[in-house]
């Protein structure tokens, strides 16, 4: 018996981690060892994991740089994204890209209703991965890459053989979370605190008399009887056995009995709900030798945190890949997506915000569930009695949600084909055809409100079509050390959309909300537009022996908006030390890279701009239609924005690969802004379009990765930082060729008295209103106890100074734990509610301490961080009646622009994997989780000067309305008015695998 040999095999370990793929410009896989630029990637479940309430969202926290603003916490909101700050007057978002064919992600918005933006139509469970490009990374994509690209990777077919089916579901309870601080110690009328009674002329008086008499009494809600009409909370102090007559006092002989005057502290908070929100999504995937199909059913349900306000979101989506031979491959993803609500909320300063009748405006006393109870009340003929605290300025919140709706429907259909020829194993062409279409109607109505008695209505219709078309070669070949990747393509696009409306300011019959129906001229409005553009691009990429790499890219684009054709190159480079130097890898060090590229990207503009059009004006005269001309003088030789930018950057793995670091600096500097500048009314105009203006960019981004404990069969733990800086600065705007006249600030938005401009020597975002007047020594001028103000002073920059997140996943056996922390630090804010909420006395600081028992003293018993003086240099000792005080929050705005910092958790997860071993049992599961998740779980601080404790993430509404003078999505910027409060999400997440 022969006895075999021994051999020994010995293992020798590798510190080098697997190559990492990702997905670049163009839907190209790359490894990202090769890449010179600054990319990072979200994968799959670190999107779902939480489930956040829109894929935006999700984002927070995740990538460096990255920027995600929600405008109110409102079912359907949109979201305003930003990368690497604001560098331009126009749009700053970014280009979408789902599976290689850019989709809109239009945040839409008319009759104060936000519609929601673009990107929430799709599925989370439906992405694989979503890369975030940044800089000269997005270059191939031309004039439509200067605010960067979020490129989104479907999925497909499962890896292994035969048939998968997926169910995932998840059942949140929504709660809003974060109210302003509001005071329970004066309820409504004017002038009757027991300061007002104690040294005014009516002190010979009982508190009991002189509350009934000159503080609040309620007659009819109209004014006659003492401030009845009063919609502010400065009227008599609450809970001290006052009794009064009240709008929902009984009546005697038509006259309104005497009723405790007592506080309702949640009167407010009772008016929201509990929101529910379900999701569904069940896919089915085959994968065979020639194919790979993923088709999946969504549905989406969610009602709101307000009342009677909701949305569903009915989804269909298949992404299948096959081989016909081994020279012809076809590929095809699409998508179908059905939103419907059947009511909306309204937003900002509009009588149709039910916040504005009670976040700016209200009485302390008031019992929200009396309104909530009573709403539709009718008299004895059947008329609605139209029930509310007041009969002047505001309807009842309840009347607004349930009779003026705002209804909104959309269809859309996205997606995209490609054929595949591969004539050798190194060289291949793709045509592919893209396509983004959604049909929208909008529906508003008020049947009653105090602006429009007699009803009105507005109905929108939306249409979008775009239509990408490519054809792309590609070429991949290795010559023995060198790899030699090229890729060389052609775009035709064709962008329409179109507005249509119809609406009445008055209706002759009660509630029927037809054109026909109108008293007067009837509302309308038609817009189109249409766009096409051609472009040739390329890109070359060189390797040496998988430790240096170069690539070059180049585009050209034919744009119909702009005369001239512009040309965008880039290039990058990136150097592998640790390929390069052997003996630099040790048990420390295990990888290290530099890189850094430099590119020229840009920005487009709307259709139209190049010509004079007449316009057509809604409303008609004597029953003609009329137009007008335009008043923007067409520009000659308009160009596109030019952003130039570069950037450096070194990744690094430690420790075993147990500690990642990836760290960039870049610059980057945007000129050729499309501003739209004054000229003189004898040209027949008031302005026109040019390009001007220069804006500079740096920053860094870091992100760290560490596996502080490590044990797969055991407890491991793994921390993540993302944080990032971005510096902006306003280097010029304009000067006049003729005159010599410099432009020194340019409006980008504006807001109840205060705008935020652009302005030479600042950062992007500078509000400028009515501010302090400061003394030679920096205390603040006053005048009669009350600060003196100057207009046109710089009170706020609304650039945050960095963007941070921190998130930690914890795994135990069959359990993982997660949460994700979020933090911002800068970025000011304008809050008009704060404004009217100290003005109208409902927030909480307006009745600190004794301030309306005894007066306001400047420095002494409020605003005590700060030094008041008068002319003379003498401290202020005046005592001032608090109403009188805290009406300058709105006179004085600088007084309401608080820091926008905040730390926030973000999101928390709990997941149970269910053991193989249990599934093998049912013979027909192969996998299982379930989840306890939770997201916008708290807001854990805030800056100090947030005294009313208001969400920062609460911004105005961005987007063309086309019924308001704020245009663009950076008009809302800085802003915050009547915004929804944020909504707590927690519930339970399940998924099953057969």
């Amino acid at each position: 018996m022969a006895i075999a040999p021994v051999v020994r095999v010995t293992l020798s370990s590798s510190s080098q981690a697997l190559d990492e793929v990702v997905v670049t410009a163009m839907g190209i896989s790359r490894e990202k060892k090769a890449l010179g630029y600054s990319l990072q990637e979200v994968k799959s479940d670190e999107l779902t994991k939480a489930r956040q309430s829109s894929l935006a969202t999700s984002l927070s926290g995740k990538v460096s740089g990255l920027q995600v603003t929600s405008q109110g916490g409102q079912v359907g909101a949109s979201q305003n994204i930003v990368i690497r700050g604001n560098s331009s007057f126009g749009d700053n978002q970014p280009l979408i890209v789902v599976d290689g064919v850019p989709i809109a992600n239009d945040n839409g918005k008319s009759a104060s209703v936000n519609l929601g933006s673009g990107l929430n139509d799709i599925n989370p469970e439906d992405i694989a991965s979503i890369s975030v490009l940044k800089g000269g990374s997005a270059a191939l994509y031309g004039m439509r890459a200067g605010n960067g690209v979020i490129i989104i990777t479907t999925k497909t077919g499962t890896k292994d053989k035969g048939v998968t089916i997926n169910y995932d579901m998840d059942i949140t309870m929504d709660r809003m979370y974060n109210l302003p601080k509001l005071q329970n110690k004066y309820g409504q009328g004017y002038y009757a605190s027991e300061y007002d009674w104690k040294n005014g002329e009516f002190s010979h008086l009982t508190y009991q008399e002189f509350a009934l008499q000159e503080g609040y009494r309620y007659v009819d809600g109209y004014g006659n009887g003492p401030n009845d009409n009063a919609d502010e909370s400065w009227g008599p102090r609450l809970d001290i056995g006052l009794m009064l007559p009240q709008y929902n006092s009984p009546e005697v002989n038509g006259v309104r009995q005497a009723t405790p005057w007592v506080s309702n502290p949640n009167n407010i908070k009772d008016f929201f709900e509990t929101g529910v929100t379900m999701n569904h999504t069940l896919s089915v995937s085959s994968t065979t030798d020639k194919s790979s199909t993923r088709a999946s059913l969504s549905f989406r349900d969610q009602k709101g945190t307000v009342p009677n306000t909701d949305q569903k979101r009915y989804a269909m989506a298949i992404n299948t890949k096959m081989a016909f031979n081994e020279y012809i491959d076809f590929d095809i993803s699409a998508n179908y997506i059905k939103t419907k609500s059947d009511n909306l909320p309204g937003t900002d300063y509009e009588s149709t915000n039910p916040l504005q009748s009670i976040m700016q405006w209200f009485g302390r006393q008031v019992d929200m569930k009396d309104l909530k109870a009573n709403w539709d009340q009718k008299d004895e003929l059947g008329r609605y009695t139209h029930y509310n605290w007041i009969q002047s300025f505001h309807a009842n919140p309840y009347w607004t949600l349930h009779k003026n709706t705002n209804s909104y429907d959309r269809d859309r259909i996205y997606g995209k084909t490609s054929l595949w020829i591969k004539p050798t194993d190194w060289l291949k062409f793709e045509g592919r055809v893209g396509l983004d279409h959604y049909n929208s109607n909008q529906f508003s109505r008020i049947l009653w409100n105090i602006d429009y008695p007699n009803g009105k209505f507005r109905n929108f219709d939306r249409s979008m079509t775009e239509v990408n078309a490519d054809f792309i070669a590609y070429f991949n070949k290795r010559f023995d050390d060198f790899s030699v990747d090229v890729l060389a393509g052609a775009n035709y696009r064709d962008y329409r959309t179109a507005l249509n409306g119809t609406g009445a300011d008055e209706l002759t019959a009660e509630g029927i909300f037809t054109v026909a129906n109108a008293h007067g001229s009837a509302y309308a409005i038609n817009k189109h537009a249409n766009r096409r553009s051609n472009s040739v691009y390329g890109n070359a990429s060189f390797g040496y022996k998988s430790m240096a790499y170069v690539d070059i890219s180049v585009r050209n684009d034919w744009d119909s908006t702009i005369e001239d054709s512009f040309f965008y190159p880039s290039f990058s480079g990136s150097w592998i030390l640790t390929e390069t130097f052997e003996d630099l890898q040790n048990d420390v060090l295990n990888f290290l890279k530099l890189r850094g590229g430099w590119a020229k990207i840009g920005s487009a503009t709307d259709p139209y701009l190049s010509n004079a059009y007449y316009e057509l004006i809604t409303g008609s005269f004597n029953g003609t239609t009329l137009f007008y001309n335009p008043y923007v003088l067409p520009p000659t030789k308009l160009r596109p924005e030019s952003v130039k930018t570069w950037e450096i950057g070194l990744e690094t793995s430690l420790l075993d690969n147990r500690l990642r670091l990836d760290v960039a600096y870049y610059q980057k500097t945007t000129t050729d802004q499309i501003m739209n500048a004054n000229v003189a009314t004898s040209t027949g105009y008031n302005a026109m379009y040019i390009n001007a203006g220069k804006i500079s960019n740096k920053g860094v981004e870091l992100q760290v990765s560490g596996d502080i404990i490590k044990n797969p069969k055991g407890f491991s733990w793994t921390s993540t930082i993302n944080w990032s800086r971005d510096r902006s600065r306003i280097d010029e705007l304009y000067t006049d060729p003729v005159t010599g006249e410099k432009l020194e600030a340019y409006t980008i938005g504006t807001s109840w008295g205060v705008t935020n401009y652009a302005k030479v020597g600042k950062s992007w975002g500078t509000l400028v209103g009515n501010g302090y007047v400061y003394n030679p020594d920096g205390s603040i001028l006053v005048e009669d106890g009350i600060p003196v103000y100057k207009a046109g002073q710089d009170i706020g920059d609304v650039t945050p100074k960095w963007l941070a997140g921190f998130s930690n996943e914890f795994s135990y056996k069959n359990w993982n734990f997660g949460f994700l922390l979020d933090l911002r630090i800068g970025g000011d804010i304008y809050s008009v509610t704060q404004a009217f909420g100290a003005q109208t006395g409902i927030l909480d600081f307006t009745a600190e301490g004794d301030l309306r028992e005894n007066g306001v003293i400047l420095g002494q018993n409020y605003m005590t961080d700060k030094v008041f003086k008068t002319e003379d240099g003498q401290i202020n000792d005046v005592v001032v009646n608090a109403e009188d005080f805290f009406y300058n929050y709105y006179t004085i705005p600088e007084m309401s622009v608080f820091n926008g910092s905040f730390l926030k958790l973000r999101e928390v997860h709990l997941t149970y994997n269910f053991p193989r071993a249990m599934l093998e049992k049912t013979k027909y599961i192969k996998g299982a989780r379930v989840s306890l998740i939770g997201s916008n779980l708290a807001l854990l601080w805030v800056h100090k000067s947030n005294i009313a404790h208001i969400d920062p993430e609460s911004t105005m509404t961005y987007g063309d309305d086309p019924e308001s003078t704020r245009k663009g999505y950076n008009s809302g910027a800085g802003f915050e008015s009547n915004s929804y409060p944020p909504s707590r999400s927690i519930g339970i997440k399940l998924g099953v695998t057969f």
